[in-house]
């Protein structure tokens, strides 16, 4: 008998045997499975099983539910397989462990963080579908954890979840960190209208940072700073502001994701930090996966 597995805000994970053929997900207790979210709807997600195959409904839900990053349309069935995880409010679900072992590291990051509700609840003019933005983000990720893909396609997607995101932010990279060396050895940049490639400015002031303390860094706002205390990079290239978090897979520092507004100052919130902290460790997993399946294949890493 096949298990659902869940992790929620408030608990660890569990696993429910799925012993009927029809079961209703949501926040009220008349639920089949009753999740403790406060961002679930009372009535959320209906899990069906016909023949061997199962299918899953958002039953018209207030924040709506996502499957690898794209949201379900509500009242419409859809048939879901092993391990893809469901993203619904600040909840997993999946049919079998696969999903959870793979995108843990991330979902742990931002549960356990104590600015939790801020993360969750932030709203405001420029960002009005915070809520709903940050789980596709979720489902994205668990997506490129789950699949094997190529270095720069693991990149690329990151990056575009990114700046897809974050809109006050007009530029991003993710920079990877040679293991023997230590010397930068890989760059990924892309303009926010979608121009890319290595020409794409950054500064490595604030990377090399990061990369040598393993921790991130911010700038809110350039103007109120010193020249003396900004690095040429930063006055040439005019950044109002900037954030740069480390990638980090088993104490070991892999690169960075830096981005940065040259428009806005005040272009970084205290939860885009909570957030993009919690990617870099996805980030750096992703990096060794597209390292590890490239080895297996024989295929390149490009």
């Amino acid at each position: 008998m096949i298990k659902l597995y869940v992790m929620d805000r408030l608990d660890e994970i569990q696993s429910f045997d799925l012993e009927k053929d029809v079961i209703y997900v949501g926040r009220s207790p008349r639920n089949d499975l009753c999740l403790k979210d406060p961002y679930l709807s009372h009535r959320h997600l209906k899990i069906s099983k016909r023949g061997e195959k199962y299918f899953i409904q958002d039953l018209g839900s207030k924040n709506g539910t996502f499957v690898n990053g794209v949201i379900l349309s509500p009242d419409v069935e859809l048939e879901i397989a092993e391990g893809v995880a469901i993203t619904m409010g600040m909840s997993v679900v999946c049919l079998g462990r696969a999903c959870l072992d793979s995108v843990m590291p991330f979902l742990d990051s931002i549960f356990d963080s104590e600015n939790l509700d801020e993360l969750a609840s932030t709203e405001t003019l420029d960002r009005p579908m915070t809520m709903k933005r940050n789980m596709e983000l979720i489902s994205n990720v668990s997506d490129i954890l789950r699949n094997p893909l190529s270095l720069n396609e693991s990149l690329e997607r990151i990056l575009g979840y990114i700046l897809d995101l974050l809109r006050r932010i007009d530029r991003g990279a993710i920079i990877l960190k040679d293991a023997e060396t230590g010397q930068i050895r890989e760059v990924l940049a892309r303009y926010k209208n979608g121009s890319q490639g290595d020409c794409v400015s950054y500064s490595r002031t604030i990377v090399e940072r990061v990369l040598n303390e393993g921790k991130a860094f911010r700038v809110l706002d350039t103007f109120g700073v010193p020249s003396e205390e900004l690095s040429d990079s930063i006055e040439v290239m005019r950044i109002k502001s900037a954030l740069c978090v480390p990638m980090i897979s088993r104490s070991q520092v892999r690169g960075a994701i830096y981005l940065d507004s040259i428009k806005e100052p005040y272009g970084f919130r205290k939860d885009d930090l909570i957030l993009l902290t919690a990617l870099g460790s996805s980030a750096a997993i992703a990096v060794e996966n597209a390292l590890l399946w490239a080895v297996k294949t024989g295929v390149s890493l490009n």
